[in-house]
């Protein structure tokens, strides 16, 4: 027996070293294929390009937000959103992850969720599954057809308008049909008091402010809105100019500024901040538009007006929903490029009228030009002498014939006047008497009696004078 073993333990000794000695293929192939895998990983995720990556970074920035909005003392929704842009605008490894991670501050600062509940201050465990929901869907729509199709591309509130697409989205599949939020929201100011911007839906309807407040908080979201949206234009604008190479991040630098303005109106503790807050984040969105869309800060002011009164006349709608914002300076850089539109139009019909009008003026001058030469050259030449009057008719130099003065006259106009001197002649008491040497006389027979009387005799007249000859 003890021989036997020792033979085993000899054959699994030398089965041992053989494997030691010859390592199989298959081994050094798993680890260059987990080693492979292992740097494909890292690499995506450092660079933030995968779809999965952002839909990753778009749930753990919307988780932040949201964190920052309603767990322990509560942050105003735009100061917790810019939070969480300029975190991962400055950390050295996440600039590549800050488009994805706007959208995601978006999504984690809307007041729908949960906002049904009896007790809106406590935070459950559910709210963070339907923001995963949401997150899920807005990233969806982000990888699968905004950047894809390359929708707004561009445009002001682009990473808004996104938000709030996914968030209607989800609304109307799963938020409203499973009572998650009410449906109530898209026209919530018809059932309560909502005032302008959007500044507070809790208070109720017997604390109505004055017309006084309202104009007040309407000028000031106003002057918020154009302060951000030029302010974060200008300085974009005015840094490309004086450094071409090193564009400034279009979505930092306009979240910085909108951060640093609601701080400092904090700190002023002035009644109407939430409502300014709200204009300083419409504005900022405004100024991350593409500079080859709006290269002026003309541009950028115009644009900013037109967002600020699409967000006064959005107060009363889609309150609390995720990217309302970002949407609000959608419509406004979308108004004003179709107004834009339609000048230019209006301008170069204009123009074409004009050069139309002008070139049908050319030619009627033309050919009244012509006419004019056409009857000049046609025109008979003028006597030279002041006696000589024009002759009505077309001399031709081979007839003969004398003209008699009357011969242009009308057969009518003979008539009246031969008429008009019978009348004469009866009037006066000289009536015609038939002479026996009175002759008929015809203009075709002669021209005068010169030439009737020594010339060729009709045949009336002589029946005529045989007539007066017979006794």
């Amino acid at each position: 027996m003890m021989r036997k073993r020792k033979s085993s333990d000899s054959s699994n000794s030398d089965e041992e070293s053989v494997q030691a000695a010859e390592p199989p293929e298959g081994r050094d192939r798993d680890d260059d294929d987990v080693k492979c895998m292992r740097t494909l990983f890292l690499d995506q995720l450092g660079q933030g390009k995968a779809r999965w990556v952002q839909c990753i970074t778009i749930f753990v920035a919307a988780f932040q937000s949201y964190s920052y909005n309603n767990v322990g003392s509560k942050v105003n929704v735009q100061v917790s959103i810019m939070t969480v842009i300029v975190i991962f605008g400055a950390s050295p490894y996440c600039k590549s992850h800050l488009v994805p991670a706007a959208i995601g501050a978006l999504v984690g600062g809307q007041n729908v969720i949960a906002a049904t509940t009896d007790n809106e201050n406590t935070v459950y465990a559910t709210n963070y599954l339907w923001l995963l929901l949401l997150s899920v869907v807005v990233g969806l729509v982000w990888c699968f057809v905004i950047t894809p199709f390359k929708v707004l591309d561009g445009s002001a509130g682009r990473l808004g308008t996104t938000t709030f697409i996914g968030m209607n989205i989800t609304m109307l599949l799963f938020f409203g049909p499973l009572g998650v939020v009410q449906w109530e929201r898209y026209i919530l100011g018809v059932y309560q008091v909502i005032f302008i911007a959007e500044e507070d839906t809790t208070l109720d309807i017997t604390n109505v402010w004055k017309w006084t407040d309202e104009a007040e908080l309407a000028i000031g979201y106003c002057i918020s809105v154009i302060w951000l949206g030029v302010a974060g234009g200008a300085i974009r604008i005015a840094h490309n100019s004086t450094h071409p190479p090193e564009a400034l991040n279009n979505v930092l630098v306009p979240s910085l500024i909108a951060l640093t303005s609601m701080l400092l109106v904090n700190s002023t503790g002035y009644k109407h901040a939430f409502g300014l807050y709200n204009g300083f984040a419409v504005g900022a969105y405004v100024a991350m538009a593409s500079l080859q869309k709006i290269p002026t800060v003309k541009k950028f002011t115009l644009v900013s007006c037109t967002a600020a009164i699409w967000g006064l006349a959005l107060t009363p709608f889609f309150v609390g929903f995720a990217g309302k914002s970002g949407f609000t300076a959608m419509l406004g850089h979308t108004t004003f490029e179709s107004i834009e539109r339609l000048i230019k139009k209006c301008m170069q019909q204009r123009l074409s009228r004009r050069r139309q009008e002008e070139n049908q003026m050319r030619l009627a001058n033309d050919t009244q030009q012509q006419q004019h030469q056409e009857q000049q050259s046609l025109q008979p030449v003028a006597p030279t002498s002041k006696d000589e009057a024009p002759s009505l008719m077309i001399h031709h130099p081979h007839s003969h014939k004398p003209q008699r003065e009357n011969s242009v006259l009308l057969k009518q106009q003979r008539r009246q006047q031969s008429r008009l001197r019978h009348y004469q002649d009866q009037k006066l008491g000289n009536e015609p008497s038939l002479d026996s040497n009175s002759k008929l006389q015809h203009r075709g027979w002669s021209a005068t009696q010169a030439d009737a009387a020594d010339g060729w005799q009709h045949p009336l007249e002589s029946q005529q004078d045989s007539s007066n000859n017979v006794v």
